[in-house]
């Protein structure tokens, strides 16, 4: 990804630049306005496989018969995405959602070795804050203290992701 977002020689500004959209490279990386979509760009591409595998595993799971029941009801491609498809994959959606949320709060690597936080603190999120506040400012007790409220944030969402998961189920 560096490489690919490089100003001088990245693969993306060599594209764009041949294609005429832009007329000289643009700093990916260095600009506060484009780092972060940067960072969602190549985080999205990594997360792409496995999202797709469950939700592939979810589809598999609807019945058919429910599809061409909808389809003699005179249910439309649309409407038997809605009230058929949609249904069946609210749990798996759930799932991903809420895994996809803990794991970039978590998400430390690719931003760390791509921007290291900057610039100017756009990309920083709570594991490089946790990071930099532990091992660049030595300061192990707030470091700890932001632990400890990453903990809280991420129990509250899979609190409420099990209250609203509660919510649809019989009782």
């Amino acid at each position: 990804w560096l490489w690919i977002f490089n100003a001088n020689y990245g693969l993306l500004n060599g594209l764009l630049v041949q294609l005429h959209i832009v007329d000289e490279p643009i700093v990916w990386l260095g600009s506060p306005g484009t780092a972060m979509a940067a960072i969602i760009v190549a985080k999205s591409w990594a997360s792409f496989p496995w999202i797709m595998v469950m939700l592939l595993a979810g589809l598999q799971t609807v019945p058919h018969a429910l599809h061409e029941a909808a389809a003699l009801d005179g249910a439309g491609a649309v409407n038997r995405f809605w009230h058929v498809t949609l249904p069946h994959l609210r749990g798996i959606l759930g799932i991903v959602v809420l895994l996809e949320v803990i794991w970039n709060v978590q998400h430390f690597d690719m931003i760390y070795v791509l921007t290291g936080g900057g610039p100017a603190g756009s990309t920083t999120t709570f594991a490089v804050a946790v990071y930099d506040t532990a091992f660049k400012a030595f300061d192990l007790g707030k470091a700890s203290a932001l632990g400890a409220l990453w903990l809280v944030l991420i129990l509250i969402l899979v609190v409420v992701y099990v209250r609203i998961s509660e919510r649809g189920e019989p009782a």
